[in-house]
């Protein structure tokens, strides 16, 4: 009975120690082109976990499995005249990584599990795109409506308009459908599995 009450005491000791390590809350991350000027642009946002066992010090930044950094305050973002992590973006994320935060605690420290992530596709447009061993094809370019996309193993289609909004996604197919849309020039951004390239679309 002893051993059996000192092993209830110890998993409950436990749980108290080690299993009010809490997360983040509200995580979000939002990428975006905006023209003018003409460059991508994200935010990183969380809030702070509920309150645990121990005390928070702080907050890491993954980009896969790689730790960008470790800092104190909420929050990470790369904007116009104000721009504190551009680098997170543009030279070390690589396309396809995820992307999370963890909550740091004091002891000895350990970090919460990460409940929510976010997919790094690549830059919104093709600022730093990654070669591919064939040059997709439009056509036909210009176009009424459909346009077929010739190119290796495509994965992913992004239709980006001028103001820089994804206004279509699509997955495992060689071609868009333009039709309903204003004239006008559109951004076709063609990820494979060699990499990203972006191309421009005149709908007439």
């Amino acid at each position: 009975m002893k051993k059996n009450l000192a092993l209830i005491l110890f998993f409950g000791l436990t749980i108290q120690i080690f299993g009010q390590l809490n997360p983040v809350n509200n995580f979000d991350w939002d990428h975006d082109y905006i023209y003018p000027p003409g460059s991508n642009y994200f935010t990183l946002s969380w809030e702070i976990p509920d309150s645990s066992t121990d005390s928070l010090i702080g907050y890491n930044i993954y980009g896969g499995n790689e730790l960008f950094k470790f800092q104190t305050y909420i929050g990470a973002y790369c904007r116009e005249y104000d721009s504190t992590d551009c680098d997170f973006m543009y030279n070390f994320l690589e396309e396809g990584d995820y992307i999370k935060v963890t909550a740091v605690y004091n002891s000895p420290p350990q970090e919460s599990i990460a409940v929510d992530s976010a997919i790094f596709w690549g830059l919104a447009i093709g600022i730093k795109d990654l070669p591919i061993n064939k040059k997709p094809r439009l056509f036909p370019n210009p176009t009424n409506g459909i346009v077929k996309i010739d190119s290796d193993n495509i994965r992913k289609i992004i239709v980006i308009n001028t103001s820089g909004t994804i206004i279509q996604e699509q997955i495992d197919k060689s071609f868009i459908d333009l039709s309903d849309y204003s004239k006008g020039i559109y951004y076709i951004k063609i990820i494979t599995d060699r990499g990203i390239k972006t191309e421009i679309v005149v709908l007439e």
